[in-house]
């Protein structure tokens, strides 16, 4: 299936967005959910695509998995490489910066450097588990009946809110939350499927695209002004499904508003690989230029990319 929906590229941009501003220093302290978001539509929009041909067999768990790491490498791969010259001018050259910048540039924690594995390029964790979840999916979460999913994510659920009962909600990209982490991942990308699975592109509960829209921002401000511990559970079982019921149905009358929301998805995976790096080079002084900087770049990138697309041959 090729026909995209608008109103989820909006959203991916939208969360993009709000990860950049907390990492510029805004208190928006539940900005981490829009990380969850993420997971959520990712196993959506896989099962949109991928599933049908991984459940017949004409698209094997290995190709996919290819597929997504080679999808996913470059923007990443640039990130790290800000973040290698972020530490050679804060620390200097090491045998352990090159081994992690090794590591890392093929996308895989830096396991050399246990208390920070990410350090080069801390949104590099999301990505190393949503791979892990695609490979689950080809190999596994793709053939199992919809009853099964739907036990895979009571078990994530229940074992989610164990975790956050007994040691706090298990953010990313610290090692002592490691396996806890895999329930909140496979909670909100198992969703991401059964979402897609039982109602496809028409969600049975029409939302507002400008509450969905706003509905990520303003549940990120009222978890900053009133902390819950459940916060992020209640958000990927309740508000994030809203959110993609509002972005399944979203109709842009308007040539503008169309590509606006086209353009907040293409640049929302390169600003999400870039950012984190980029602030740590220059500094948070120079945060909102930089942040201006990058929207910049990505724009004349996209146009650039869709000049390049009307030379190419159409092929049937």
């Amino acid at each position: 299936m090729d026909q995209r929906l608008p109103g989820l590229d909006a959203l991916r941009g939208l969360a993009a967005v709000v990860v950049v501003a907390f990492h510029l220093g805004l208190p928006i302290a539940g900005a981490h959910l829009a990380v969850d978001f993420f997971f959520m539509l990712s196993g959506f929009v896989m099962a949109r695509t991928y599933e049908a041909r991984l459940r017949e067999g004409s698209l094997g768990a290995g190709r996919f998995f290819v597929q997504r790491y080679r999808r996913l490498w470059g923007w990443m791969a640039l990130g790290t490489a800000l973040g290698v010259l972020a530490a050679l001018h804060r620390y200097g050259a090491s045998v352990e910066l090159g081994l992690s910048a090794v590591l890392m540039l093929a996308m895989v924690p830096a396991l050399n450097v246990a208390s920070a594995p990410y350090f080069l390029n801390m949104p590099l964790w999301s990505i190393v588990y949503e791979l892990v979840a695609n490979a689950a999916h080809g190999v596994r979460l793709a053939r199992m009946g919809n009853r099964a999913l739907a036990l895979v994510a009571l078990a994530c659920a229940l074992g989610l809110g164990w975790a956050i009962a007994v040691a706090g909600f298990p953010r990313g990209g610290f090692p002592e939350y490691h396996w806890l982490v895999l329930l909140r991942v496979g909670l909100a990308y198992v969703l991401g499927i059964l979402l897609w699975r039982l109602w496809g592109d028409r969600p049975p509960l029409r939302v507002p695209f400008a509450l969905s829209f706003a509905a990520l921002p303003a549940y990120v401000l009222a978890v900053y002004l009133w902390p819950w511990n459940f916060a992020p559970l209640a958000f990927v079982l309740l508000l994030a499904p809203l959110m993609l019921f509002g972005g399944m149905s979203a109709r842009f009358e308007s040539a503008g508003a169309q590509e606006t929301a086209r353009l907040l998805g293409a640049i929302s995976f390169p600003l999400y690989a870039v950012h984190y790096p980029a602030i740590d080079l220059l500094g948070q002084d120079h945060g909102p230029a930089l942040l201006l900087a990058i929207g910049l770049g990505l724009l004349a990138w996209h146009r650039r990319a869709d000049l390049l697309a009307g030379l190419r041959p159409v092929h049937a």
